[in-house]
């Protein structure tokens, strides 16, 4: 099956930008699921279970992320990772 116009997105795709902001996104979900451990323990169970439902929303976006970038890269473009941990 070919699917010429995702092969013409991917290809004016810029990796390098991608790459850092699947890392601030990452990042935000980090600081969200903080921010509801300390809801949590402040018995704010509405706000803590709202900030849960974020993270979660945007997780399931970094792993789409995640495949998007896998399969470009399987097929041969230029795709950028970075591999920088704190």
């Amino acid at each position: 099956m070919s699917l010429p116009h995702l092969h013409a997105a991917l290809n004016r795709t810029d990796w390098a930008a991608l790459a850092e902001q699947k890392e601030v996104l990452a990042n935000e979900v980090a600081s969200i699921r903080s921010a509801r451990a300390l809801l949590a323990a402040h018995e704010c169970d509405s706000a803590a279970d709202l900030a849960l439902d974020q993270a979660e929303s945007l997780d399931g976006i970094l792993h789409w992320m995640d495949a998007l970038m896998d399969a470009a890269q399987q097929d041969g473009f230029p795709v950028v990772f970075l591999t920088t941990t704190e």
